[in-house]
C-alpha cells in the first residue's frame, strides 16, 4: 500500500526520464479522439501509468480554487478519510510501488489538473449555479434534440412545465435569502423525483422544466406525487403548479410543445394566457 507517512520529495525520484513527454502526449490524443478532457480521462491516464510502470496503486491529489482538495485514486477506488487527510496536504501523484521519475509526476498531474478545471468549467455553463440543475440552454438543446428523436422513431417523451406558487411573497416575507434557500431545496427535491436519463432544469426564476423520457403522460402524474413526496420528508411547504405537453402526441416541435404545456399550466391556475 501507499507509504503516507512520505514527504513528496522523498516520493519523487530526482533523475528525470526524458521519454516522459512523447508518453503522456500520445495517452492524451489517444484519450481526446475518443473522449472529452474530463474527469474519465483523470481515471485513464492513472491506468495508463499503472500499466507503463507496472504500479499496483497509485494516487493523483489535485487542488482547484472552486473545490476542496480532490483525490483520485487508480481504478476509482476510495482513498479512505485517513489517508485523505494525509494526502490532501501535499496535492501531487502518489505511486505504488515508487517508481514513476518526479518529472513524469509533475507532467501527470498538471494534465489531470487541466482535466478537472475543464470538467468543472463544463458543468458550470451547462448548469444553474443556485441550484446545480441544468440551465436554459441546457434545456433548450435537450427539448431540441429530444423532439427530433420523437419525430424521427416516435420515441415519446412528456415535457413538464413548473411554477412555483406565490413565490414573490416568500422574498417579500424573508427575503433574497430565504427564496434562494426555497429555489435549492426544490431543486433538490426535483432531482430525487426523476428517473434516470429524464432531466431536470431551471429555466427562470422561479420557472422549471423538466423532460420525462419514454413517457406518454400519465408518468408526469406520478413525478407529481413523488416530488411532492419529497418536498413532504425535506420538510418543506412549497405549493406549485404544473402543465405538461407530450411528444409526438401534441406535437414534434419544440416551441408548440412549450406553449401548450405553457397554456395547460396558466389553465390550472385559472389565468388566460395568451
Amino acid at each position: 500500500m501507499i507509504n503516507s507517512d512520505l514527504s513528496l520529495a522523498e516520493l519523487q525520484p530526482e533523475s528525470p526520464d526524458p521519454t516522459y513527454e512523447p508518453w503522456l502526449f500520445q495517452t492524451m490524443i489517444d484519450e481526446l479522439a475518443t473522449n472529452e478532457l474530463g474527469i474519465g480521462f483523470i481515471y485513464s491516464v492513472l491506468e495508463q501509468l499503472a500499466k507503463r510502470y507496472e504500479l499496483s496503486d497509485a494516487i493523483v491529489v489535485l487542488d482547484h480554487e472552486s473545490l476542496a482538495t480532490q483525490e483520485f485514486r487508480l481504478g476509482g477506488n476510495g482513498v479512505g478519510a485517513e489517508r485523505a487527510r494525509v494526502l490532501s496536504r501535499v496535492p501531487g501523484v502518489y505511486c505504488e510501488p515508487d517508481v514513476v521519475p518526479g518529472d513524469e509526476l509533475d507532467a501527470v498531474r498538471t494534465a489531470c489538473q487541466l482535466a478537472l478545471a475543464l470538467h468543472l468549467a463544463r458543468f458550470t455553463a451547462a448548469h444553474d449555479a443556485l441550484t446545480t440543475i441544468a440551465n436554459r440552454r441546457t434545456f433548450d438543446i435537450a427539448l431540441a434534440n429530444s423532439t427530433v428523436r420523437s419525430a424521427r422513431y416516435g420515441w415519446a417523451f412528456t415535457l413538464v412545465l413548473i411554477d412555483l406558487k406565490d413565490f414573490k411573497v416568500v422574498n417579500d416575507r424573508s427575503g433574497h435569502e430565504g427564496g434562494d434557500r426555497l429555489l435549492r431545496h426544490f431543486g433538490f427535491a426535483l432531482r430525487q423525483s426523476v428517473r434516470q436519463g429524464d432531466l431536470v432544469a431551471r429555466i427562470g426564476g422561479d420557472e422549471f422544466a423538466v423532460i420525462l423520457n419514454n413517457a406518454e403522460g400519465h408518468e408526469a402524474m406520478g413525478f407529481v406525487e413523488r416530488l411532492r413526496e419529497n418536498l413532504a420528508k425535506a420538510g418543506e411547504t412549497i405549493e406549485f403548479t404544473t402543465g405538461t405537453a407530450t411528444s409526438p402526441r401534441d406535437s414534434t416541435d419544440p416551441a408548440e410543445l412549450t406553449r401548450i404545456a405553457d397554456a395547460r399550466l396558466y389553465a390550472k391556475r385559472g389565468i388566460i394566457h395568451r
